[in-house]
């Protein structure tokens, strides 16, 4: 499996015919690569912040940079039952500390210090008390694989399981549980059923918190700072399918691909109630539409 980069050429909006975006950077894995995540830092003007995260499926978390064939670092979370390399479903960057990351498997959040090369987390937080433990969600944790991690602009982690609940956890993600929910108790009908989360983002102000599942219609949004419910439902997102479909926000909008290959937006993210259709749209091709990314300062959506 390979890691393909990308440059956005900068006559890609005067250009009067389509433009394909070669590779400038490709990284060839081993194993089936299970989750990446980019430097927050990421620009191509620096190159000490061109680096990313990937996780190979039975080997070491490795760092990458864009303008290296080889690996910069790597960081072994390992089995304390089977010594066997567990290979993160999520990781993520610390926005407080850029040099920490977050690495999500079966019932563990995982920290590591990116300047520690070969040496494996700084702290375990066990997303349940114990593994025997029958309880899930709640007071007892949350159980599952970690699927998706994100923070919000006020330090807290979410982090969503592919058994459809999400924790929340204070102190930029150094602190204790501040709890769980579960998505199913909260489905108002089958149409709001999904297979598991695959993305948690936040509102810009930290207060709600959007999450997206794999074979799912929709995006839930949930009042974490105020009510602590879920708010409303974005219907028809057309994301029915086992492949991670991605979802960005951008200011008070939520925007999302489809495997139509249509991108929807839906506007006042927090403002509104019950089940929500999109406010607009546009074909951007004949695809999926398998993550919608929007370059701030610029009006190009990739």
């Amino acid at each position: 499996m390979a890691v393909i980069k990308r440059r956005i050429p900068p006559d890609l909006l005067t250009s009067n015919s389509p433009i394909y975006l070669r590779p400038y950077s490709s990284h060839q894995s081993p194993e089936p690569v299970y989750s990446t995540a980019i430097h927050p830092s990421y620009a191509l003007q620096d190159p000490t912040s061109t680096i990313y995260l990937a996780s190979p499926r039975s080997l070491p978390i490795r760092l990458h940079s864009t303008f290296s064939s080889s690996i910069l670092a790597s960081y072994p979370l390992i089995s304390k039952t089977t010594e066997e390399y567990i290979a993160p479903h999520s990781l993520l960057f610390s926005s407080h500390h850029p040099n920490t990351f977050f690495a999500g498997s079966l019932n563990l959040i995982s920290t590591f210090d990116i300047n520690r090369d070969g040496e494996g987390p700084v702290e375990r937080m066990p997303t349940i008390p114990s593994k025997r433990s029958n309880v899930v969600g709640g007071i007892g944790g949350v159980k599952g694989i970690v699927s998706a991690l994100g923070m919000s602009s006020e330090g807290i982690l979410a982090a969503g399981t592919f058994s459809r609940w999400v924790g929340l956890y204070d102190a930029y993600g150094r602190g204790g549980s501040l709890g769980a929910f579960e998505l199913q108790r909260n489905d108002s009908s089958r149409l709001e059923a999904g297979a598991g989360v695959t993305q948690v983002l936040w509102s810009v102000d930290g207060r709600y918190l959007c999450v997206a599942e794999r074979c799912s219609d929709g995006v839930s949004i949930w009042d974490v700072r105020g009510t602590g419910k879920k708010l409303a439902w974005l219907r028809a997102r057309h994301a029915e399918t086992n492949q991670r479909l991605g979802i960005e926000v951008v200011g008070n909008e939520l925007w999302a691909g489809g495997v139509d290959g249509k991108v929807r937006v839906w506007d006042g993210l927090g403002e509104k109630e019950g089940t929500i259709d999109s406010t607009w749209g546009f074909e951007a091709h004949k695809g999926k539409s398998g993550h919608t990314e929007f370059r701030y300062g610029t009006s190009r959506l990739t």
